[in-house]
């Protein structure tokens, strides 16, 4: 059985990486899709001093961590109101431009912030062949022609079975990682068959 776990506001510094980690080694063959924020607020999430020591400790991770763009800046509505040009011209050259800076590889997937954008915005998607993730509490959120749609939040109770896509936060939310662990090793089988969100996506036939 197929299953595969993303966690939305991971960051360099917003990371839980030790709760990662514990996964990992409950689950060997443990993978997990991170929406990611490029770029970190200092005023946000301190911890400055050591940033460089947590990317390298990232990056010896990425056989089983995969990073998806998640916004810039993770403003709350910062790509509900962006013009398609904004957006193609502008926004997602600087995200780009943030992880490239960073060394870090990621996925030409994307989710925006409180899951808030606009037609402009998938139109982009769509001609630049990458993929977006929606709500499935939001049915009339507009949709790519290949997305990622998760199943259950981590604190819900999730029956296992095959293409299961559960989602959580990383932090600070009713579904985030260190409130809702134990529930996930208590309803998994540890020798599941873990996926990256990037392999369960869907096709949207009307786009």
């Amino acid at each position: 059985m197929k299953i595969c776990l993303d966690l939305h506001d991971f960051s360099v510094v917003n990371n839980r990486l030790n709760l990662l980690l514990e996964m990992k080694d409950h689950f060997p063959e443990f993978r997990v899709s991170l929406f990611t924020v490029p770029v970190d607020r200092k005023d946000t999430w301190g911890g400055y001093l050591i940033r460089s020591d947590i990317l390298s400790e990232i990056k010896r991770h990425l056989d089983w961590i995969q990073i998806i763009p998640h916004g810039l800046f993770h403003n709350r509505h910062e790509m509900r109101y962006v013009t398609y040009k904004q957006f193609k011209d502008d926004l997602l050259p600087q995200i780009e431009q943030a992880f490239n800076r960073d060394a870090l590889p990621y996925e030409r997937g994307f989710c925006a912030p409180h899951w808030s954008w606009n037609p402009d915005v998938v139109k982009v998607l769509n001609e630049l062949g990458w993929w977006g993730a929606v709500d499935p509490r939001q049915p009339n959120m507009s949709t790519p022609k290949r997305f990622f749609r998760y199943s259950y939040c981590i604190n819900e109770f999730f029956p296992v079975f095959d293409g299961l896509k559960l989602h959580g936060h990383i932090y600070g939310t009713a579904n985030d990682l260190g409130k809702c662990i134990n529930n996930i090793f208590d309803l998994v089988p540890v020798d599941i068959k873990w996926c990256f969100a990037s392999e369960l996506l869907e096709d949207n036939n009307e786009s």
